[in-house]
């Protein structure tokens, strides 16, 4: 098993809470553990993912770089990675 840690800000840290660990299979990718985690807290598939696909306008941070959608899908977790999740941002 590999250990990752999933923290949320702005509206999301209301929704999740600010941080959950993880436990993931070895070998997952970040959208493996950002389907797991939306199985397992309130809310969180349906702000994440449509269809089965993670949301576009979700940003993503991995370790500390942004990362989008399709990065995610192909990102392969180590123990201790962190996967920060921020909603959209709007105005101006």
């Amino acid at each position: 098993m590999t250990v990752v840690t999933i923290r949320a800000f702005a509206k999301f840290r209301e929704l999740f809470g600010a941080e959950t660990p993880l436990d993931v299979p070895a070998g997952s990718t970040a959208a493996d553990a950002l389907m797991q985690f939306a199985k397992t807290v309130p809310s969180a598939e349906a702000e994440l993912f449509e269809n089965g696909e993670l949301k576009g306008h979700v940003v993503l941070m991995y370790n500390r770089e942004r990362i989008d959608a399709e990065d995610a899908a192909e990102l392969p977790l180590e123990d201790g990675d962190e996967i920060v999740l921020y909603p959209p941002v709007s105005g101006g």
